[in-house]
């Protein structure tokens, strides 16, 4: 009983701990800062709002910076690039996402059943390239992109992080196709197939659940990473979120409404992105070893 009580409080409170920081944002974006900075702390004596998220969207200046007095220095447009860059960000991602199922996953599958000429020191190069600074890699990879011509664009941004994402999905999946038993893939020889037949018909739908989340994952670190972002994305029309939520939170004539607004905004796709892998992914994982 004791046992069983301590793994529900643990489990509280790591629930506590991963969904409290989003549910404040949320209670203080619908709230106007009078009842956040309010002491004694008085935060059910207003009345909720959507104005913040309105600006955001609209640029309609909330109505608790039209009264007398307000402070309309803290209204920034910097707020009103969070959906440009929820945009940006979205599309980098898909992009990187599609990238590395596209090539991450044949190479995988190479690496796991194929046999060729420097093989280990190849997959050994392309898992350990990844710990190689980011900060070593600026330089470089800006003047390659500046050579190519793509600067400022969001194709920068996908090739980039694509080279940056490719060596989790080729290690991952290499180690997942290498579970799957090879009597599957000898039978399918046996009946006339190529290898790459075997991999699109056979070894591929055994493995979408894995390629998919893998995919997701490589999304994610795309949909967060800041660094490359800042140096190759160049004006506001390419800008990704991760950028514009660090211009936001550095500007100090930004209301705190308006900021908890933006950052409750920059989570959705994320939570939705966790949301489908829990449906699609995790589910049949555990159906799958139930029937096993």
């Amino acid at each position: 009983m004791l046992r069983r009580i301590a793994i529900y409080l643990a489990a509280a409170l790591l629930s506590l701990f991963c969904i409290g920081p989003a549910a404040l944002c949320l209670f203080a974006s619908v709230m106007p800062d009078q009842a956040i900075f309010s002491f004694p702390p008085n935060w059910f004596g207003y009345e909720a709002t959507l104005d913040n998220y309105r600006y955001i969207f609209t640029g309609e200046i909330p109505a608790t910076y039209l009264t007398a007095g307000a402070n309309r220095s803290m209204i920034s447009d910097a707020a009103r690039q969070v959906p440009r860059g929820m945009l940006n960000s979205m599309l980098v991602a898909l992009g990187v996402m599609a990238v590395n199922i596209l090539l991450g996953a044949p190479a995988a599958f190479a690496f796991a059943r194929l046999r060729f000429r420097w093989q280990t020191g190849t997959f050994l190069a392309i898992v350990m390239s990844r710990l190689v600074p980011a900060v070593a890699l600026i330089t470089p990879f800006y003047l390659l992109i500046q050579g190519l011509g793509l600067l400022g664009t969001k194709t920068a941004l996908v090739l980039v992080h694509s080279v940056l994402t490719l060596p989790f999905t080729v290690l991952i999946l290499t180690i997942f196709f290498r579970r799957i038993p090879r009597d599957i893939e000898e039978a399918a020889l046996l009946d006339g197939c190529s290898r790459l037949q075997i991999f699109l018909r056979i070894v591929l739908p055994l493995a979408r659940t894995s390629v998919f989340a893998t995919g997701v994952f490589a999304f994610i670190l795309s949909y967060a990473e800041f660094l490359f972002a800042l140096v190759l994305s160049g004006d506001a029309a390419n800008r990704p979120l991760s950028v514009v939520m660090a211009a936001l939170a550095r500007n100090t004539d930004v209301s705190w409404g308006l900021l908890n607004a933006s950052v409750f905004l920059a989570v959705i796709p994320t939570v939705a992105l966790i949301g489908i892998v829990w449906r699609f992914v995790v589910e049949e994982l555990l159906a799958s070893t139930a029937s096993d």
